[in-house]
């Protein structure tokens, strides 16, 4: 498929504009990045995004480590970029670029910045959201076609994540996301390298970078494809150095005795040093030594208060122990904080006590 990318390339050559062809190139960050990177049918952003990338070279970018920006790999090289502002022209951080990583086989580039950002990342998607769910695009690309006009602030839109299929024709595979959209709402050239976000105001999750149209509408006409994230996001842990696949691990050893038919006790974790909130997919493994595991209620509770049910007493539940791993979906917490383990023996003769758990992120 063509991508949208070539078309600002060349109108940015008639700028005047140079792209290094190397993956090594290096130069010295412009106080003024001539950014060509918007939406068809958006309106001005609505609030900051820290980890918004505007690209020298016309795409954009999302900032997922202090030192490194996914972008597209057909956008080609980039000297720098302007980090965390919704004016294409001032605002945020500009950081230079000198050097890329591309993901073979793939539309998805790492690019390293020579210093590191101090704005927060955007917290990356472990697995894809499901068809239905909302979606919020944002670059500084064509808002018109076949007519492009680029605009000064940043634009963003709401749509919707398609069945993955709906893609296919554009060269998407079940591990990318396509993004519903017409010819009046879409993203458009320009918005290449830049995310698609999932989550609410201050706390977005990026599940896709953008790759190019999704099927054989037209330019700019409907469906876009992005680059799953999630897909990716193990290659891209292990060259930013960042959270290893499978997230990372709080953990309690601490023994809990649990009475007879008494009140519930607790465990506590604390987790600190994560991005937004907790997964979708939050594991919550449990080692309880009980003679009895039918007596035994379960709940996770939020740093908030929020309590989450792992397991329910039962009578016909005769066996010993509770060793299981319960995935709870807790997108809608903030990461941050104590958690803690909730167990109550709601009958009579049997024992025990809370061994260990954990919570895998």
């Amino acid at each position: 498929m063509t991508t949208w990318y070539h078309r600002v390339a060349y109108a940015a050559l008639t700028l005047g504009l140079v792209f290094g062809a190397g993956h090594d190139a290096v130069a010295a960050p412009d106080d003024d990045p001539p950014v060509n990177v918007q939406i068809i049918g958006g309106h001005d952003a609505t609030e900051t995004y820290s980890f918004h990338a505007a690209m020298s070279n016309g795409c954009g970018g999302s900032l997922v480590a202090p030192q490194w920006i996914v972008t597209a790999t057909h956008c080609g090289s980039a000297s720098s970029a302007r980090i965390g502002s919704i004016y294409r022209s001032s605002g945020g951080e500009v950081r230079s670029i000198d050097r890329r990583v591309d993901r073979a086989g793939t539309d998805l580039t790492l690019m390293h910045l020579s210093q590191a950002s101090t704005l927060t990342p955007v917290r990356m998607a472990s697995a894809n959201p499901a068809a239905g769910t909302p979606v919020r695009l944002i670059g500084y690309g064509c808002t018109s076609w076949p007519s492009c006009s680029q605009p000064s602030t940043l634009q963003e839109i709401d749509l919707t994540i398609l069945d993955s299929s709906r893609c296919y024709a554009g060269g998407g595979t079940s591990t990318d996301i396509c993004v519903s959209g017409d010819r009046t709402h879409s993203a458009c050239h320009g918005d290449s390298g830049g995310p698609a976000l999932v989550g609410t105001r201050g706390n977005w999750t990026l599940v896709g970078e953008t790759h190019g149209p999704g099927d054989n509408n037209g330019e700019c006409a409907t469906t876009t494809l992005y680059t799953g994230i999630a897909a990716n996001l193990a290659w891209i842990n292990q060259q930013t150095g960042g959270t290893p696949p499978g997230g990372a691990k709080f953990e309690n050893t601490n023994n809990v005795d649990i009475p007879d038919v008494g009140p519930a006790v607790t465990s506590p974790v604390t987790v600190s040093g994560q991005t937004g909130n907790a997964p979708a997919a939050l594991k919550v493994n449990v080692d309880i030594k009980h003679t009895y595991r039918g007596d035994l209620v379960i709940d996770l509770v939020a740093p908030d208060g929020s309590v989450y049910r792992l397991k329910g007493s039962s009578g016909s539940d005769s066996a010993d122990n509770v060793l299981a791993t319960y995935t709870v979906d807790a997108s809608t917490e903030t990461a941050n904080g104590t958690w803690n383990l909730r167990v109550q023996d709601v009958a009579a003769q049997d024992v025990g006590y809370i061994d260990a758990w954990s919570l895998q992120f």
